[in-house]
């Protein structure tokens, strides 16, 4: 564990701790090959170590990752990936396969298909807007609509001319659901989750039933406002510049108008939900609603969040980061920035960083941070970057089996190969930090392409790359 302030992590040394880590994860990644999701499972390590595999032009990066895609394909095979989400499920794969496809088109014919079916499983799940009958997975990041839009669009784009009509028809439905749950109509947001709608178990009958510490916790339901299960996700997904679908008819014209209205009402709406007894911007893990209007009840006591994508300022500001260019309005971007500089003057007891990784810890701050500071330029930001990132790096550990552990807030840690909370996102993240073309990645993390080198689409699928080996999953 990190301990006291780190000198300034050199570019060289970066590469050698994101060499090391990645040498380690194509020795063995553990359990981790036998699970096909993309949060800790055989797709993150692929994806890690493709970006390996670009940043130190070696094949044999490349080739191990192709083997946890073939890998993630049997797996699917002998147990059908039955939920779509983007971390847990279909879409995760379709983003792993689609940024392969990039570098090798033999792999497009596969991922058309994927992508075709990602886009069926998602047109048959009944999405309802209403306020009240919406839960936190049908819409968020991890399982939700969010990140099953990202996915689908990011396919599109890879596919080009490839992409069916079944693909385009499931992404504007989801841009529709997306932005109906930024409407206001004066009473319970569109985005509150009700008692009935939260996570269930199966109960002594058999019958799904609510967890019981939400409904101990939350009786009256909840408004979440994290990254990863709350309305930034939403944000992020309609900030992408291909949501709008805007390119003449009429109807596009009138979605684009939407998704705008949409971006601008959702940004007022968190600006609306932070806390104001602070000097700084933040905000809360959730807020309960009012007794009397069923609203967020933003009079009631609250703890600011830690620091991190998943919940917590960084990741709110990640989602305003791209708002304004989507909007048309400077306001969300600027509270994005206040929010990232005021993390300096959060006390460390309010911040809670204990780990290196990318889901709650410093991996998540270095990306965060270094996707703002090549957005603005301001130099405040970078330094921040570079700060994070020394504080990342002084968690190596060579005793540790993939360097870097994954730390709990009591201070045990687990090793763990994964992305989301293990050693695949800290590869990611080191590599981000020295490499313009790999700091590409983050667009996973934010759902938005970054304003980094142009990313080669996939056209018609006709253009022919290097032969890197087999290009079936």
């Amino acid at each position: 564990m990190e301990s006291g302030p780190a000198e300034r992590v050199t570019d060289d040394e970066a590469l050698r701790l994101a060499r090391e880590v990645a040498d380690r994860l194509m020795e063995s990644a553990g359990g981790a090959a036998e699970k096909p999701d993309l949060a800790d499972g055989a797709p993150g390590i692929a994806l890690a170590l493709r970006y390996a595999a670009e940043v130190f032009d070696e094949d044999r990066y490349f080739k191990a990752g192709q083997l946890h895609l073939r890998h993630t394909a049997e797996l699917s095979a002998a147990a059908p990936l039955r939920a779509p989400g983007l971390y847990l499920g279909t879409a995760g794969v379709v983003w792993a396969v689609a940024e392969y496809a990039r570098l090798e088109p033999r792999y497009l014919p596969t991922l058309a298909t994927m992508t075709d079916q990602l886009a069926r499983q998602t047109q048959a799940i009944a999405l309802n807007p209403a306020a009240g009958n919406v839960a936190s997975h049908d819409y968020d990041v991890i399982g939700g609509a969010a990140g099953w839009l990202a996915a689908l669009l990011k396919a599109a784009d890879v596919l080009g001319g490839r992409a069916t009509d079944a693909t385009r028809q499931a992404a504007d439905r989801l841009v529709d659901y997306l932005v109906e749950l930024t409407r206001d109509d004066g009473g319970p947001l569109r985005w509150f989750c009700a008692p009935s709608h939260f996570p269930t178990i199966l109960g002594p009958d058999g019958e799904p039933t609510p967890l019981p510490g939400y409904v101990k916790q939350f009786p009256d339901g909840v408004y979440n406002l994290g990254f990863a299960h709350g309305p930034p996700g939403i944000l992020a997904a309609l900030c992408r510049p291909d949501a709008a679908h805007a390119t003449g008819t009429a109807d596009q014209e009138a979605r684009s108008h939407r998704v705008r209205q949409g971006v601008r009402e959702l940004s007022r709406t968190l600006e609306a939900l932070r806390i104001d007894s602070l000097d700084h911007p933040a905000w809360a893990n959730l807020l309960l609603p009012h007794p009397d209007t069923g609203r967020p009840d933003t009079g009631a006591e609250q703890i600011p969040a830690r620091s991190a994508w998943c919940y917590g300022p960084p990741g709110v500001a990640a989602s305003l980061l791209p708002a304004s260019a989507a909007c048309g309005e400077p306001e969300p971007t600027d509270l994005a920035v206040a929010t990232l500089l005021g993390l300096e003057r959060t006390p460390a007891e309010q911040q809670r960083i204990n780990s290196p990784t990318l889901c709650h810890g410093l991996a998540g701050l270095v990306t965060v941070y270094g996707r703002a500071a090549a957005q603005t330029g301001l130099p405040e930001l970078r330094r921040m970057h570079d700060a994070f990132l020394s504080r990342m790096c002084s968690y190596a550990d060579p005793h540790h089996p993939y360097l870097f552990p994954d730390y709990d807030p009591w201070g045990g840690h687990e090793h763990n190969p994964g992305l989301l909370t293990g050693a695949a996102g800290v590869l990611l993240a080191l590599l981000g930090a020295v490499s313009d073309t790999a700091a590409g990645w983050d667009e996973l993390l934010f759902l938005t392409p970054g304003p980094g080198p142009a990313r080669r689409p996939g056209g018609s699928g006709d253009e022919q790359g290097p032969d890197r080996g087999m290009g079936e999953t």
